[in-house]
């Protein structure tokens, strides 16, 4: 597998779920050797992709890369 050395060995799973007429997306990126300031970044990143698929979905407008909501200087 390939990417940053920090990943390599994690898993990223997603779950779709439908709850009282709403489909659930469970994302989880499982498996770090170890907390890092890289896997907290990770974390929220994943959480802007995520706002910027439903904004997507219900709108037709998402914030997808290179116009994605910047958290750090991280790319």
């Amino acid at each position: 597998k390939d990417g940053p050395p920090e990943w390599v060995g994690t898993e990223i799973d997603f779950d779709l779920a439908q709850e009282d007429g709403f489909t659930i997306v469970r994302f989880g990126h499982r498996q770090w050797r170890e907390d890092s300031e890289f896997m907290a970044h990770c974390s929220t990143k994943w959480a802007t992709f995520l706002l910027s698929l439903r904004d997507w979905v219900e709108t037709g407008r998402g914030q997808p890369a290179p116009n994605d909501l910047k958290i750090s200087n991280w790319h």
